[in-house]
């Protein structure tokens, strides 16, 4: 048997060899632990600075065209007729492009019908919508009826009958100005009417009406243009 001194030898070895397995297994650890310290710190943010927008390249001649604004066009207004070259006066739809006597007979029926939506049909049928006053009007079919003296329109369509069915002139032919104008006395010298055309007159306004227009040297009441192409340009009365 071994002795106790043997043992005690022996009881040493073994504590040291346990003590230098805890040291080995501590080395790992601790070597995570400084290799984690050394991962960490502060990571740089750089700051790019904004780059100079720079400057569009030339637009091309079409590109500048497209972008131009477009200018609105002009609304249309009776014409003025110089007296020294009055136009020729036709009545009904004999000589009248097929355009314009097709857009005639759509306000004809639609104001013989009493019906004022068949006539905002024809005021919608047009790319701009027809001239009713020298202010900008929102709804015309809502402007027409307040014009009308029973509020309701039927007035001012009889005035729409009377108007196309009275001669018409041809105003500034073969001109981007062209218009196919009602009455025909819009265009000519109210005052050298002949005695036929002051009867058919006469069917549109009064006397009194037809005074007023003597002493401004023009006739003032409702009238209607149309383009050779059937665009209705307007109906109102003149400025």
């Amino acid at each position: 048997m071994a002795s106790l001194k043997e043992l005690s030898v022996r009881s040493a070895i073994r504590g040291l060899a346990l003590i230098a397995l805890l040291a080995a297994s501590a080395v790992p650890a601790a070597t995570q632990e400084t290799n984690a310290s050394k991962k960490v710190g502060t990571e740089r943010i750089v700051v790019t600075p904004p780059t100079a927008a720079k400057p569009d390249a030339a637009p091309t001649p079409e590109e500048a065209a497209e972008r131009a604004p477009r200018p609105a066009p002009p609304p249309a207004v009776a014409p003025s007729i110089p007296s020294s070259s009055p136009p020729e006066v036709h009545k009904g739809e004999t000589d009248l492009p097929p355009a314009v006597a097709k857009m005639r007979k759509r306000l004809l029926d639609a104001a013989y019908a009493g019906d004022m939506q068949k006539l905002k049909i024809a005021i919608q049928s047009n790319e701009m919508p027809p001239v009713f006053s020298v202010n900008e009007v929102s709804d015309p079919i809502d402007y027409l009826k307040a014009q009308s003296g029973d509020g309701q329109g039927m007035e001012i369509l009889a005035i729409l009958t009377d108007v196309l069915e009275s001669s018409w002139a041809r105003v500034s032919p073969g001109t981007p100005q062209e218009m196919y104008v009602w009455p025909a006395y819009a265009a000519l010298p109210i005052d050298k009417l002949e005695p036929p055309q002051l009867v058919e007159l006469y069917k549109i306004v009064t006397s009194a009406d037809f005074e007023e227009m003597k002493s401004v040297g023009r006739y003032t009441f409702y009238s209607v243009g149309i383009g050779p192409d059937g665009t209705w340009h307007w109906f109102r009365p003149a400025d």
